[in-house]
């Protein structure tokens, strides 16, 4: 070999050397990155109860009219909730702020994102601009999580979902959770659609079918089978009176299955159910008031010093938000909780405390979107 020849091998062998090194510098410095956003978020705070904003990360299309929303907060976070429970968004429309309470479809034990799956109402004010604006890198305000309907405050083992459309979210967010923690549990999961092209979550149940011995589900669909009847759930749940029920859907569904299991001796203390729909909400805010009257009761705001009059017929939730109180009226039908308060003194009517706690109604806690005053009242807000 020719000297030239040699010093030209010596340089593409020092080349060849430069670059491996470089290659190297640069793998060691991506993966430190790596490790040190791991421990970040390892080391991310959790995030409970309170009001926060949330980051749009994705949009996931599931049927036709419903879609899972991802989110993450701007910093790295731990959400923190029972699986179950839901939260309450808040978004300024035509000058006026907006509440809507939706369920969290995905599990506790996967911290790091928060999802909702929403079905969009048409002529919904929320619904309606969460599909038409709410993209990838959008922000949006929200609160919670609350809600008794949850795993954590009605814990079983041996249990049976029941789901029709978009009330899959709490049982799909509490089956997760079971599948995920290796709980030991037997789940039946039994959800109603109209037609194949409207299961949500379709091939995740088929998948989590096959993986879990634990888990089997099945579908009842409106264009094959008609709607769940008595006849039905007895030959998929032969072993009903040895579960739990968590049902979730339109009041409707709920009514129907709650008289099938009622017709067949199931022990109601073991019935939980949950109702998100537009329907009993308008039923709610419709019905008729009491006769009116000009009696008037004063209200008095212990942290705010506000003090104003109410009539018996008026619901606490609208005098409150009339004086800007800092209370949520997410759903107005008392299924969300979010507008709860603190009676110190005085009475009230209450048409609905299903989704408040032994100990809160101890407490003297009410929903003031269902309370209305009997007497002069002061609250702690």
């Amino acid at each position: 070999m020719s000297e030239s020849s040699q010093q030209s091998s010596n340089m593409k062998g020092d080349g060849y050397r430069l670059s491996f090194f470089l290659f190297l510098l640069i793998v060691l410095s991506m993966s430190h990155s790596i490790s040190h956003e791991a421990l970040e978020w390892a080391q991310a705070p959790r995030l409970e109860k309170g009001t926060f904003e949330l980051i749009c990360q994705q949009v996931i299309p599931e049927t036709p009219d419903i879609s899972t929303f991802v989110f993450q907060t701007s910093e790295k976070i731990h959400f923190t909730f029972k699986p179950g429970q839901f939260i309450t968004l808040m978004q300024e429309l035509d000058g006026e702020m907006v509440y809507r309470s939706y369920t969290i479809s995905s599990s506790p034990s996967r911290p790091y994102t928060l999802n909702l799956t929403i079905q969009r109402v048409e002529g919904g004010r929320m619904s309606e601009w969460l599909f038409g604006y709410l993209k990838p890198g959008a922000v949006i305000k929200a609160t919670g999580p609350d809600g008794v309907f949850n795993l954590m405050d009605k814990p079983a083992r041996n249990v049976l979902f029941l789901s029709a459309s978009c009330g899959i979210t709490p049982v799909m967010s509490m089956t997760r959770w079971m599948l995920d923690t290796c709980m030991d549990a037997d789940i039946r999961f039994i959800h109603s659609a109209a037609s194949e092209e409207h299961i949500v979550f379709r091939k995740e149940l088929e998948m989590l079918d096959q993986q879990h011995d634990c888990f089997n589900h099945s579908c009842v669909l409106d264009d094959r089978d008609g709607w769940l009847n008595q006849e039905m759930l007895q030959h998929l749940v032969p072993d009903l009176h040895a579960r739990t029920l968590y049902i979730c859907g339109s009041p409707a569904y709920i009514d129907a299955v709650r008289s099938m299991v009622e017709q067949a001796g199931f022990d109601m203390d073991n019935f939980h159910h949950e109702v998100f729909n537009e329907a009993i909400i308008t039923e709610i805010s419709s019905r008729n008031h009491s006769e009116e009257s000009d009696t008037k009761h004063q209200v008095s705001l212990e942290k705010t010093a506000v003090v104003f009059e109410m009539s018996p017929d008026e619901f606490l939730v609208d005098g409150l938000l009339a004086q800007k109180a800092p209370i949520v009226a997410a759903c107005r039908a008392g299924v969300c909780g979010a507008c709860k308060v603190q009676i110190l003194e005085g009475e009230v009517e209450s048409t609905g405390n299903a989704v408040l706690t032994a100990a809160e109604i101890e407490q003297g806690f009410v929903l003031s979107c269902c309370s209305r005053p009997k007497s002069d009242l002061r609250i702690d807000i």
